[in-house]
């Protein structure tokens, strides 16, 4: 091809989420358990289907597949519950679902003749999570990596209207928040064309990207994970049971609270400086931080103290035992009393 034949063969992107998410792209979205990431996903698979923002970005209105694989009673609760925030209805909203693992190697057809039978032409299609489709023995193998790799990609092509497709997966080992890149190495990366994050900062998650985008750079996007009840949702016994949904939060408000979250360090530097011996059910008791049950909230304290020492503003004693403030977290507290001493 002459330069002016190649350049005329160039379409248009067709985005589902304007600015980051393409069609016929395939992508991974990495984090740690507990990060947010199918808070997040439903969100968006909601957003998309109802053809309104996400995260104050433009969506493009398409139907929606959404693998529910690794835990479907727990993805329908949070879909029930996320119905009621958003204020959609579940019987006419355009997001399908499946149940369950199943071989997409052997079920490809009988995915594409039901697609088909619903009306076609997917534009966004959501795999929760990627690991539980693996179909190989050996998720080091980089051979089999890449195949499932390339069996993620295919939906594209098994899936009616040339869909996005965002797989959720596990990050590799060791992993910290920011550092999210996905189990399987470069062989798994290379064949995805981005990889965006969740990642847990205390009160919110961030939705972001790590390793791989091909596309403009986005800023990140904060989300609150809420938990919340709802009177459709209840046990055998009649008791509300709780689960969790996520509402989007705007960069300012993200700043005061991570401000909040600031002052909040402060106080539990203090707690254990004064209590270098002090437990997390104690942190806890002291903030007044309890979970569902009324029970102290011990891995919210637990969080508090692993930001600590990240930040390197505790330690442990010298015997092993207890924490100790660093300088650093002296100066902390030193900047905190300075500042509630001021008119």
């Amino acid at each position: 091809m002459s330069s002016a034949q190649f350049a005329a063969n160039f379409t248009p992107p067709d985005y589902v989420l304007v600015g980051v998410l393409i069609r016929r792209f395939v992508y991974s979205l990495t984090g740690m358990t507990g990060s947010g990431k199918t808070c997040v996903t439903l969100r968006l698979a909601a957003s998309v289907a109802l053809g309104v923002p996400f995260a104050g970005r433009l969506t493009k209105k398409c139907r929606v597949l959404y693998a529910a694989a690794e835990n479907p009673d727990d993805v329908r609760m949070r879909w029930i519950a996320l119905a009621a925030q958003m204020g959609f209805d579940t019987g006419t909203i355009e997001v399908y679902f499946t149940a369950g693992t199943f071989k997409i190697s052997e079920t490809a057809a009988k995915l594409r003749e039901e697609a088909i039978a619903l009306g076609g032409e997917f534009g966004f299609a959501i795999i929760d999570t990627g690991p539980t489709f693996f179909e190989g023995d050996d998720e080091s193998s980089r051979t089999q990596m890449l195949a499932h790799a390339r069996m993620m990609r295919g939906l594209i092509d098994v899936i009616p209207g040339g869909p996005t497709v965002m797989v959720n997966v596990h990050p590799v080992k060791n992993a910290t928040a920011d550092n999210l890149l996905p189990a399987g190495g470069g062989t798994f990366i290379n064949e995805v064309d981005g990889n965006l994050t969740c990642a847990k900062r205390e009160s919110l998650t961030e939705l972001h990207w790590h390793g791989k985008f091909r596309g403009p750079e986005f800023g990140p996007m904060n989300f609150q994970i809420q938990t919340v009840t709802n009177l459709d949702l209840k046990d055998s016994d009649g008791r509300l049971l709780p689960t969790v949904v996520c509402e989007y939060v705007p960069e300012e408000a993200a700043a005061e609270m991570a401000a909040v979250t600031r002052m909040t360090e402060d106080e539990v530097l203090k707690l254990i400086d004064a209590n270098p011996t002090i437990s997390l059910t104690k942190i806890a008791r002291d903030m007044g931080w309890k979970l569902h049950g009324g029970e102290p909230n011990k891995p919210r304290a637990q969080r508090f103290v692993q930001s600590l020492k990240k930040a390197k503003l505790i330690e442990k004693g010298d015997d092993g035992r207890g924490l100790n403030l660093t300088a650093a977290g002296k100066k902390a507290i030193k900047a905190a009393d300075e500042i509630e001493a001021l008119p």
